[in-house]
């Protein structure tokens, strides 16, 4: 990860291989080679699995050859959202061991890793409830992990500055009551008032087809840091979303979610953006209905957006340049996939990017693209 003086890199596998045994190996002999002074310590597998037995199979499968081919603890997810060229795709996140320290910790229900460096410290972590029943079961068991996980470390709520938050079934309904609005109730109370001064986490907020609801967060405790929520001119901020765009019944008391647009971080000298899960959204409505290409032009401007000039003149007197870091392209249909990349393409040329397959929050959504933006 940029602020842990590391970096993030996309693995997929060697041409050749076909099965999703001899493309799992492929991808974690890619990273054993990989020639780096950093060291890993985290690891995202985006698979494609459709049934429970499929994901609790890969999930295992893949966790036993990490343990057989890595010495040290690294966090791993699984997500179930289908790569478009193959079975499987791993995120890798290093870090850089000669300047911080770290400590690896698992509770059962999520596991995490503490860095620390000159009276700071960055949690970085992940907690999963699968528990087979609604998202609400699952949501409260994730939130009471990371808060189990919070109290070890002896941080607060409100020290989130970025989280992603993965839905099974993330439109569905849990009888009368859709999933993703029940996943929203949930993360209001666990915040409560706990971000009232300091603006709430950058997010993303995300389908998959198993697993549950996962959680993965990075947190930080610092008087080195500066950090900040950062705003879209063009879109109403999320946590103020009127009840028009909130699913449920009109008795039923809904809350917002509880997300900015970006989120900017200066630690140790390095600046960035975290670029939060961002569609084809202005005020507050969907923009380009069933059109694939004028949704990922939309979502785009609105990324950019957020690191204007206008918008970086508020987060700092420096004169400031953004270099796009990554992105993740999620992507609603497959048939989408090819008009999507290439309007992503015309804006953004060869970054390192994944595309997977993945529902969004709304019907209508089509694209979101989610990244970091280094400013230097």
């Amino acid at each position: 990860m940029y602020f842990l003086d590391g970096e993030r890199l996309y693995i997929k596998p060697e041409n050749g291989c076909k099965l999703l045994e001899s493309q799992i190996q492929s991808c974690l002999q890619q990273i054993r080679k990989i020639n780096s002074e950093k060291r890993i310590f985290k690891l995202n597998f985006f698979v494609d699995a459709n049934s429970k037995e499929s994901y609790d199979a890969i999930k295992g499968k893949v966790s036993q050859e990490v343990q057989k081919q890595f010495s040290e603890s690294i966090l791993l997810s699984f997500f179930a959202q289908p790569p478009l060229t193959c079975k499987i795709i791993v995120e890798a996140f290093f870090y850089d061991y000669t300047l911080w320290d770290s400590e690896f910790v698992s509770n059962g229900f999520g596991c995490a890793t503490l860095f620390r460096r000159d009276n700071t410290e960055v949690l970085v972590g992940n907690v999963q409830a699968n528990l087979g029943g609604g998202c609400k079961e699952n949501a409260e068991r994730a939130f009471a992990g990371l808060a189990e996980l919070f109290s070890e470390f002896k941080f607060p709520v409100n020290s989130i500055i970025r989280q992603w938050n993965y839905l099974e079934d993330i439109l569905g309904f849990d009888i009368d009551k859709q999933r993703y609005q029940e996943f929203n109730d949930v993360r209001s109370g666990f915040y409560a008032d706990n971000f009232n001064d300091t603006g709430f986490p950058a997010a993303t907020g995300i389908g998959m087809n198993r697993g549950g609801v996962i959680i993965e967060f990075v947190a930080l405790k610092s008087e080195k840091a500066a950090t900040k929520p950062v705003d879209n001119p063009e879109q109403i901020a999320a946590h103020h979303y009127s009840k028009d765009v909130l699913v449920g019944e009109e008795c039923i008391l809904k809350t917002t979610p509880k997300f900015e647009r970006a989120r900017y971080l200066e630690l140790f000298g390095k600046k960035m953006v975290f670029i939060s899960g961002t569609a084809s959204i202005i005020g507050e409505n969907t923009v380009g209905v069933g059109d694939p290409e004028k949704q990922t032009e939309v979502t785009i401007k609105n990324i950019r957006r957020l690191y204007s000039p206008e918008v970086l003149d508020k987060i700092s007197d420096e004169n400031l340049a953004a270099r796009y870091g990554h992105a993740r392209v999620y992507i609603k249909k497959r048939q989408d996939f090819h008009a999507i990349k290439r309007t992503f393409k015309k804006f953004y040329g060869n970054l390192p990017v994944v595309y997977i397959i993945a529902d969004i929050c709304r019907n209508d959504l089509l694209v979101e693209i989610e990244g970091k933006v280094i400013l230097e």
